[in-house]
C-alpha cells in the first residue's frame, strides 16, 4: 500500500499556506496527478482566476475545485472525493468541473485531496445543528440566548451567571456528541479512507494561559499558537507547520512530523514541494 501524506499547514492570513499547494501542483502537473480541493472560502477558485489560471481544468490544468457553503455541500464534496454514490440531489450541488471528473475520471495513489479551509467546517457543523435542533438562523440563537443570559433568565445548575453563551446554548453531553459525530463523519474519511494524499490549510488561534491538554502543549506550546478548528485535527494528521510572513519571504517551521524527518526551525520556505517532499521525504525531482 503506498505512503500517503497527511499535511496540516496552519497560519495567518498570507502566509503562504494555499499557495504552496498549488505551486505543488503546477509542478506535478506534467505528471498527470489530479488535485481535488473543497474550497470553504471561495479563496482557491479566485486564485485560479488571477494567479494559476493555466490549472483550471477548461485550460488542461490537473486542480478541480469544489465550492461549499452550507453543510449539505460539504456532504456532497465528500462523497465526491470519495467517490461514493450520491442522489441527484448531492450531485446538483458539484460545480461543473468536480462534477465532470466525479463522472469520468478515477482516484490515483497520487493524487491529492485538498481542505483550504479546514477550521471552517467546524464552525459550519455547529450552525448546521443549531439550526436543524432549534429551528434558528445561529446567530438569532445565540443572540437570544445572550439576551436571556443579560436578563438572567438563565442561570447555571447551582444559580449562577452562565460562563459562556456557547456553553449555555449547547447541552454539553448531549448537544456536543452529536456535533462532533457529524464532523467526524466528514473528516475521518477524508484523513483515512481516501486513497489519495491530503494537504489541509488552517489558521491559528492563540493557546490559552489556562490550557491543560497535554497533547495541545506538547505539540504546540513552544510555537505559542495551534491549529484552529475541532481539536483532534492537529493530532489526526502526519506532518503539521507553521507558515509565517515576513516582509521579502515566507518562513517554514515544524510542528509535528510522524515519519520522523528532521524538523524545520523557522527556514525560509522558497518551495514545501522541494525543501520538504523531496528533500526530506524523498520524492523525485520533477
Amino acid at each position: 500500500m503506498p505512503t500517503f501524506e497527511r499535511i496540516l499547514v496552519m497560519g495567518i492570513t498570507g502566509s503562504g499556506k494555499s499557495y504552496q499547494w498549488l505551486k505543488l501542483a503546477e509542478a506535478l502537473l506534467p505528471t498527470g496527478v489530479v488535485f481535488r480541493c473543497v474550497d470553504t472560502d471561495n479563496a482557491i477558485t479566485y486564485m485560479l482566476e488571477t494567479q494559476f489560471p493555466h490549472l483550471k481544468p477548461e485550460n488542461k490544468g490537473n486542480v478541480y475545485v469544489q465550492n461549499v457553503f452550507e453543510w449539505p455541500d460539504y456532504k456532497s464534496a465528500i462523497k465526491w472525493l470519495q467517490r461514493k454514490p450520491m442522489t441527484p440531489e448531492q450531485l446538483s450541488l458539484l460545480t461543473p468541473n468536480a462534477l465532470k471528473d466525479y463522472n469520468t475520471s478515477t482516484i490515483s495513489p497520487n493524487d491529492w485531496s485538498v481542505v483550504d479551509m479546514a477550521d471552517i467546517p467546524w464552525r459550519m457543523v455547529q450552525s448546521y445543528f443549531v439550526h436543524e435542533t432549534f429551528g434558528e438562523d445561529p446567530g438569532d440563537y445565540f443572540l437570544r440566548i445572550r439576551k436571556e443570559m443579560q436578563a438572567g433568565l438563565r442561570k447555571t445548575a447551582k444559580g449562577g451567571m452562565p460562563a459562556s453563551t456557547i456553553t449555555e446554548a449547547l447541552d454539553g453531553w448531549r448537544d456536543w456528541g452529536v456535533i462532533n459525530k457529524l464532523y467526524d463523519d466528514w473528516i475521518l474519511p477524508l484523513i483515512y479512507r481516501i486513497p489519495t494524499h491530503v494537504y489541509a490549510t488552517t489558521k491559528v488561534e492563540p493557546i490559552a494561559r489556562d490550557e491543560k491538554d497535554p497533547e495541545i502543549l506538547t505539540l504546540f506550546g513552544d510555537l505559542g499558537v495551534k491549529p484552529a478548528g475541532q481539536k483532534a485535527l492537529g493530532h489526526q494528521m502526519h506532518a503539521i507547520f507553521l507558515f509565517i510572513p515576513g516582509r521579502d519571504k515566507w518562513f517554514l517551521t515544524t510542528a509535528k512530523d510522524r515519519a520522523g524527518r528532521s524538523y524545520f526551525n523557522k527556514a525560509p520556505l522558497k518551495s514545501l514541494h522541494l525543501q520538504y517532499l523531496c528533500v526530506k521525504a524523498g520524492w523525485p525531482m520533477t
